[in-house]
């Protein structure tokens, strides 16, 4: 797990130390490396169970691909982006790619996360860099009122999970994936429960 988290991290400071006109080809290929490594994940998604366990993070059979298809959205993010981004200055590409290589942390984080509460919070940073992506280099002129309704629809929608987590974690005493499945079951006090 941390041999692609800690590579990802680390574009950061390579985007911001890199000389101006290699910026977009080292982050190209520093991000290609990463997706190839992940890649490795994927013989754990016929098997069953959790691997790469530590505390908080953790593979399973869900979310194996969901992880190797994050490492392989950033490079061809950068892809896409490249020549749009051309006019802008240096520093602006130089947060772009920080955004972006931020939003692919943030994901990485919430896809291999074994306790629900940090997915919950994982989940929500990527609101901060998806939003200044939208605000900043969205193309029409609608964008900053676009970014506003996502942040509040967002937010808005993510109040009611974190209402259930704190009644599971009332409940339960727990909100670890792993150890949730040997909690004790919620007692059916409705009728819509019982259904």
């Amino acid at each position: 797990m941390l041999k692609i988290l800690i590579p990802t991290i680390m574009l950061i400071p390579t985007i911001w130390l890199a000389p101006a006109k290699t910026v977009w080809s080292t982050a190209l290929m520093q991000s290609l490396i990463i997706a190839f490594i992940s890649l490795s994940w994927l013989h754990n998604s016929g098997e069953t169970g959790w691997s790469s366990i530590n505390h908080f993070m953790a593979l399973d059979p869900l979310s194996s691909p969901l992880l190797v298809l994050t490492c392989w959205l950033l490079p061809l993010m950068i892809l896409a982006s490249q020549n749009h981004t051309t006019s802008e200055p240096e520093n602006r590409q130089r947060m772009y790619i920080s955004l972006l290589t931020s939003l692919q942390i943030f994901l990485i984080m919430a896809f291999s996360a074994t306790e629900v509460i940090l997915f919950y919070i994982m989940f929500e940073a990527t609101l901060v860099p998806t939003l200044l992506l939208i605000t900043r280099w969205g193309n029409q002129a609608e964008r900053l009122n676009a970014g506003t309704y996502f942040l509040f629809y967002t937010l808005a929608g993510s109040l009611p999970l974190l209402v259930a987590l704190l009644l599971l974690q009332n409940t339960t005493g727990t909100l670890s994936l792993l150890t949730l499945q040997y909690a004790p079951a919620f007692p059916m006090l409705t009728t819509g429960d019982k259904i």
